[in-house]
C-alpha cells in the first residue's frame, strides 16, 4: 500500500517481477521488503513527487488488475 492505495496484490515471490516491470528496479543483494518500504513511502505534507508517485503506482496497479480480470473473464464461459 502507498498512501492508503493498494499498489500490489499477489504472491510475495512475484513482487520483484511486478515492481521491476513498472520501473522500480530492486538493487542486487537488497532485501525486497526494505526496498518497497523506502520506495513506496509518502512524505507529509505531500509534495508534487509524492502525488506523481501515487498516480504512477495506482495506474500501474489498475492496468494490471484490468488485464487479470479480462483474462479471467475470457477463460470463463457461462452456459444458458
Amino acid at each position: 500500500m502507498a498512501d492508503g492505495h493498494i499498489v500490489y496484490q499477489g504472491r510475495a515471490k512475484d513482487s520483484p517481477l511486478y515492481f521491476n516491470s513498472i520501473g522500480l528496479q530492486i538493487p542486487t543483494y537488497s532485501n525486497p521488503a526494505d526496498f518497497y518500504m523506502r520506495s513506496l513511502k509518502i512524505t507529509y505534507p505531500k509534495k508534487q513527487e509524492d502525488h506523481e508517485k501515487i498516480k504512477m503506482l495506482t495506474e500501474s496497479y489498475d492496468r494490471t488488475m484490468k488485464d487479470r480480470i479480462e483474462q479471467e473473464s475470457n477463460a470463463v464461459s457461462l452456459s444458458n
